[in-house]
Formats: C-alpha cells, structure tokens, sequence
C-alpha cells in the first residue's frame, strides 16, 4: 500500500514538466491530464484536487469520496483519512514527488461468509522519489515508517498484525527491449500476527501467533510495459461502456496487442528472520524462512518459479515421535518451475476471439481451442536441485516430469549423503520401537539399487515412463501397465 499510493499519484504526471512555472494554470493542465486516467466527474467532484504550493503543486486524493462507486448491495463502509503529495517540477522534465504520511483507514462490507471488517494505521510515514513522465515510472523512490498495524475479521477468523520501523526503496529504468526495469525492496522489524481461527460447529477457536525480528520482501520487473497500460487505462475511461467500448472494437485490440507481454519476467523473494509460530501444539522455529515466485510475461514460452528455504528449523516434541527426531530435516531448499507454458498464443487467441457485441464476448470455441492446445502442449515440471539436510544426512533431488500423451513421465535423480548413518539411527531406534524393524529391510533394498559416487554420495536415477514401467539406476523394477501393453499389442 505504502508503495502503491505514490505510484498511483504519477497518473497525473503523465507530461514532463520541463520546469514550468507552479501555477493556477499548471494546476488545471495537470487535472486535465489527470482526467484521462480517472474520469472527469472525479475532478469535477474533487475526488482529486491539484494546486499550487510554493513551487511545488500539491495533489490531494479523498479516499472516502470513492466509496460512491462500490455496488449499494455491499452495504461497504469506507473511512480513510486524505492522502496527498507535493510535485515539484524539474528542469529535465522530470517531478520531484514527496509526501509525508500514509492514510489510516478502515473497511466493512458483506462477504459471502457474512461481514468483513479491516482496519489500519502507519505511523511516521514519509517517502520521495523522482517521476519520470517518459516512462511512466519512477527513477528511484524512498520511504519509512515508525510502524504499522492491521487487524480484520470476519465469520472464519480474527486477525491483528504488528510491524516496527521500516523503510522501502524502488527504481526504475528503460528496458533495452522496450518497458521499464524495475527493483523493489522493502523491510520491517518486529513482525508479529495472531489469528485466532473460528471453529467448526461452535467448537473451540485455534490461535496462531507468527512473530519475527525482521521481514525483508525484495522483487524486480523486466519489461514492465507501463506506458502501454496508461494508455490501454485511458481508452477504458474515453470509453467507460459497452457500447462505446463495442464501436471502437478494433482499437481497443489494438491497445491490447500493444500492452504484450505486458511484463518479461516478474521476481520476488521474501524472508523471515528467526521466526516462531506458537500454535497449541507448541512453538515451530525456524532460525530463516525464505520463499519466492517468478513469472513470465505472456510469452511464447513461460516459465513459472517457486521457492522454499528453511534454516534451523525445530518443532514441538510431541508432534512426532521421538524416534523421528534425529532423522527429520533442520533445513530445506526447494526450487520447482513449471516450464512451456505458450502465454502469448493464449493472450492473441482472447484478443482476436473477442467479440464485444456477443453474449458471451469470448466464444466457446475459443476457449476450447486454448484448452486443447494446453494438453496437446503442456508444461513440464522441472525440479531443480532441492536439499533437505540435518548434521548427519543430506537429500537431494533434481530432475523433471513431462506429459507425454497426457500421461506423467519422470525422469528423477536422488542423492543422499550420510545413507548409513540413516540406517543406524533406524536400528537405534528399532531396539525401543520393534516396530521399525519392518523399515530397516526396505532401507537395504534401496541401498542395493543405490550407486555409490567418488564423494561417498549414494545415487539413485529413477525413471517413471508414461507406460507405467518404472526402473532405478537401469534395473526395471516395474513393467507397462496392462493398458500400455494391449495397446501396443
């Protein structure tokens, strides 16, 4: 949100400013062009106001005063308290943008559940930055926070949070392929949630509480295409109907076509630092929690990222037996994507499949055509090298599943450092819990299929084929299905 509202405040930067003169005339050609983004009845109605300050124009935006447009059935009540920020104009064509503090606020409105109700304040908050109406984004903006806190519920659950001081920080840059570079961080400390979560049937509520010292959030943009959705925003509100929208078909494609892929790749990452969970079970540790996602534009060939990083994890004691303690990992790196994802044949087929004067505007046949393409090419999940390790043993797995003839195929590489040492702690373990005697046999199995590597790693290649037939390290433990070798027959 900090980060979102001056960003939005650039909509009425959209001209370089060249060091012009502040003035009442300035004003109005900044409403004007303002106005092409939010509609004229919003100027006209004060939703946003301009005016001249010093040398600087302020823009003023009444939050409140945007309730008008949520649907009367919601039965919403907005209150948030007006947000504004000085522009100042520079000799380049550039605005110098500053703004000291961040509306506190509160919602309520129906839900499907029943009422939802938030709630939210940041103290100290300040920030600046410098605008670039060229590329319709910002060069570098900054700002900080004395803290914040948020609280919401609803019929399912309560939630209040907590941060402590805090800052964030962005720039911006042209692309070399068109669009903006973009990088974003920001950081807060002393982060604390409760949810008490409501139980079924009137049972009894589950409280969790996550605390951290320290939350860090970084992502970066490539290609962001922010000029062309500027523009494709002010052909919706020059045309805010059907009909209209209907008779100018052709352009608004036109818009569309032009704001792809609409970024290149979009990155952030996330971590905690000595985090806790107090659950009734008992606290869940963890001395780092990362995660991370990625994505592609609407590009020929999408990739889609995910990861998980935990270090010095530890859990309650009586979550699991105690014979499991030694073998449980206390840190996890996993990385999985799913690759070959054909996002820019889907987006044309929408764009030139819509007719806006159908009902429904995208036809059937459409949507089937990209669904058929989707299994006739589907993406693959590619895993790549992923760790889970305690002091004595090491797991890790790579590899990748395809899906031939909408079939699952795996091709998957597992490596164990510390595998008889694994085995030891099974046979400890087997002497006050006989039954674990039962997995020792198992264990040995899987150690005779293993390969030993020069680094005392043991390996195992397993390969899962679309038929059914499964074999490990060239041994074929399982043959075709029934299925696959009728049909080959």
């Amino acid at each position: 949100m900090r980060c979102l509202l001056p960003i939005a405040f650039g909509l009425a930067l959209v001209s370089p400013a060249f060091g012009q003169t502040v003035d009442a005339e300035g004003a109005a050609r900044l409403s004007q062009d303002l106005s092409r983004y939010i509609g004229a009845d919003a100027i006209a109605n004060r939703v946003v106001t301009i005016a001249p300050e010093g040398n600087a124009y302020r823009i003023m935006l009444e939050v409140n005063m945007l309730a008008g447009l949520i649907p009367p059935e919601a039965k919403a009540k907005v209150d948030v308290a007006p947000f504004s920020v000085l522009a100042k104009p520079l000799a380049d064509g550039k605005w110098d943008v500053s703004g000291d503090g961040f509306p506190a606020g509160s919602f309520e409105a129906d839900g499907p559940e029943g009422r939802h109700f938030m709630q939210w304040s940041i103290a100290d908050g300040k920030f600046s930055g410098i605008y670039d109406s060229a590329l319709a984004a910002f060069l570098s903006l900054e700002g900080t926070q004395g803290g914040m806190t948020m609280s919401s519920r609803d019929p399912e659950q309560q939630m209040q949070a907590s941060t402590g001081r805090g800052g964030f920080s962005m720039t911006g840059a042209a692309s070399p392929g068109g669009g903006v570079d973009v990088t974003f961080n920001q950081t807060a400390a002393d982060f604390m949630q409760t949810v008490q979560i409501t139980g079924d049937a009137g049972g009894p509520s589950v409280p969790l509480t996550v605390t951290s010292d320290n939350l860090q959030m970084d992502g970066n943009a490539q290609g962001y295409r922010t000029r062309a959705l500027l523009d494709l925003l002010a052909f919706g509100v020059a045309h805010p109907d059907k009909g209209k929208l209907a008779a100018n078909e052709a352009e608004f494609k036109d818009r569309l076509l032009a704001a792809l892929p609409v970024w290149n790749r979009l990155d952030s990452t996330y971590r905690f630092d000595n985090l806790k969970v107090d659950t009734p079970l008992g606290a869940f540790l963890a001395q780092s929690m990362t995660g991370g996602f990625g994505m592609d534009g609407l590009v020929q060939n999408a990739t889609i990222t995910y990861k998980l990083g935990m270090a010095g994890m530890t859990m309650p004691l009586n979550v699991v037996p105690a014979w499991t303690v030694p073998l449980l990992p206390t840190d996890l790196d996993l990385n999985v994507s799913s690759v070959g994802f054909n996002l820019e044949a889907a987006a044309r087929k929408v764009i030139d499949g819509l007719d806006l004067n159908r009902d429904p505007m995208l036809p059937d046949e459409v949507v089937n055509s990209i669904a058929a393409d989707f299994k006739t090419n589907p993406p693959k999940v590619v895993i790549s090298r992923s760790t889970a390790r305690n002091a004595d043993t090491e797991v890790a797995v790579e590899g990748e599943v395809t899906f031939p003839a909408a079939k699952p195929e795996a091709n998957v590489t597992v490596e164990i450092a510390g595998f008889d040492k694994m085995i030891e702690k099974l046979h400890a373990a087997s002497k006050s819990e006989p039954k674990i005697g039962q997995y020792l046999p198992m264990a040995l199995v899987a150690k005779g299929f293993g390969k030993a590597l020069p680094d005392g790693r043991t390996q195992w290649v397993v390969q899962a084929k679309a038929d059914g037939s499964v074999s490990v390290n060239g041994v074929r433990l399982k043959g075709p299905d029934s299925s696959s070798e009728d049909g080959a027959q």
